[in-house]
């Protein structure tokens, strides 16, 4: 009976449903659960070596056509983690940050050194932003009131991230859990799994959570990976869902591996990732904008060009695909 107590008063006061990943105070990923402390992110910064990356990088010039009603989908890399995706009746920014840098201040922390590779006037109406979790580099707050102020479209969120979205006057928010549904005309978002973690600072971590997408068609399905390490949640996806027309697949972001490892998918991780999910075509994101981690600029690319099969590609900043 205390134990039946216990429980039952776990879910009165948990803010979320209890679940794999959730246990009533933070979110957690099922299986192996896995936050650097304090002392360890100090033991990195004192023994970090990272390669130097250039001050700016300028880019290439890519002619950016409107959506022909004729096609099935246009998949248009702006630069880290954020793209363009548009279907017949709907437009998708995922993880959008057009800012200077990712960070809580203007004036520190990591800076693009490559502009975004869409100008926000070359931007469509937006129907639906994606967010995959609340860290600086993938919600950037500055970038989404501007998109709310233009567009007005339909925010999804990780649980626990609606109220800071709220807070700043986006009012058109849903909160989403794994496996969750979301129909946008006639589309079907799924909020799926990652194993990542969040914190906006330094006393807030786990208390949101952390996920990808998968949007699905009648003609075509695009999965978006958000920021994650490698792990079972890709061959899962495929099971539930099936596997994607397209999958945006992290690459970046990962040295030394002995902190990065289980947050954060290399190329080789990115190479399994891919097989699991067996997608007719995979596009690598989250690297060359800001240097985040220890790796060189082109690190990612090079790597992944050595490993990676036909199918896996590299988009250049502002470089779009019809299908």
């Amino acid at each position: 009976m205390p134990i039946l107590l216990l429980l039952l008063s776990l879910q009165v006061f948990a803010k979320y449903p209890l679940s794999d990943h959730y246990n009533g105070e933070e979110f957690f990923n099922p299986g192996h659960h896995e936050i650097k402390s304090f002392w360890q992110v100090i033991k990195w910064k004192a023994t970090t070596d990272p390669v130097p990356w250039p001050e700016y990088v300028p880019n290439k010039s890519y002619p950016f056509s409107a959506y022909h009603p004729d096609q099935k989908a246009k998949v248009t890399f702006i630069n880290h983690a954020t793209f363009l995706l548009q279907f017949d009746n709907l437009t998708v920014l995922t993880d959008p940050i057009f800012s200077k840098r990712a960070s809580p201040v203007t004036f520190a922390g990591p800076k693009r050194v490559r502009e975004p590779g869409l100008l926000w006037e070359q931007l469509p109406p937006i129907d639906v932003v994606i967010i995959s979790h609340n860290h600086y580099d993938h919600l950037d707050l500055a970038s989404l009131k501007h998109i709310d102020e233009k567009f007005h479209p339909l925010f999804l969120v990780p649980f626990g991230d609606e109220v800071l979205l709220k807070k700043s006057g986006i009012q058109n928010v849903i909160e989403m859990d794994w496996w969750q549904q979301q129909k946008v005309k006639e589309h079907t978002i799924t909020f799926a799994p990652a194993q990542h973690w969040s914190a906006r600072g330094l006393f807030d971590k786990c208390e949101s959570l952390w996920g990808s997408f998968y949007i699905s068609g009648s003609e075509f399905k695009v999965y978006f990976g958000g920021d994650t390490g490698y792990a079972s949640h890709f061959n899962n996806i495929r099971l539930k869902l099936g596997s994607p027309d397209v999958a945006l697949l992290p690459i970046g972001a990962y040295e030394p591996r002995w902190f990065m490892k289980f947050s954060h998918m290399n190329p080789e991780d990115a190479v399994m990732a891919h097989k699991d999910l067996a997608p007719a075509l995979s596009i690598g994101m989250h690297f060359g904008t800001f240097q985040l981690t220890d790796e060189g600029i082109n690190d990612p690319i090079e790597a992944l060009k050595k490993i990676a099969p036909e199918n896996f590609v590299i988009f250049d900043q502002g470089e779009s695909k019809d299908f």
